[in-house]
């Protein structure tokens, strides 16, 4: 009989890395978080700013986030600003995952971006960086 494959035998090793993961598309915030738990990444997911500021007010400690820019109630746009105005928060690296020029990322004051559909290999090597593993 034949063996399991070696990806599906492998045990997932949390690495310590915290992500959050803000995103108004259900299938995309879970197929990320899920992508990022494989790789042993701890992640929180919010639907939109709001939601992730709350979070971070109730305590959540992320060593990166991701978010989109295009989501209802607080889009990604006033997400980064609200973050880089308050001191705690300002040191937290930030991934743009949506269509956005070069350029921006200063405006934005982001690490990174990148657009959807994510290439998830480039994702992964860019945030195994921010996070210093």
């Amino acid at each position: 009989m034949p063996s399991e494959s070696t990806s599906e035998q492998r045990k997932v090793v949390p690495n310590g890395c915290r992500v959050l993961v803000v995103d108004d598309d259900a299938d995309n915030l879970e197929l990320v978080a899920e992508l990022l738990r494989r790789e042993g990444y701890l992640a929180s997911t919010a639907t939109h700013g709001a939601a992730a500021l709350a979070l971070l007010e109730e305590g959540l400690d992320p060593d990166l986030i991701m978010t989109d820019l295009m989501m209802p109630v607080m889009s990604g746009w006033d997400f980064c600003e609200s973050l880089k105005r308050t001191p705690s928060y300002r040191s937290i690296p930030i991934i743009v995952t949506c269509g956005m020029a070069t350029a921006l990322h200063g405006k934005l004051q982001v690490e990174a971006s990148f657009e959807k559909p994510l290439d998830t290999s480039s994702l992964l090597e860019k945030i195994k960086e921010l996070c210093g593993l």
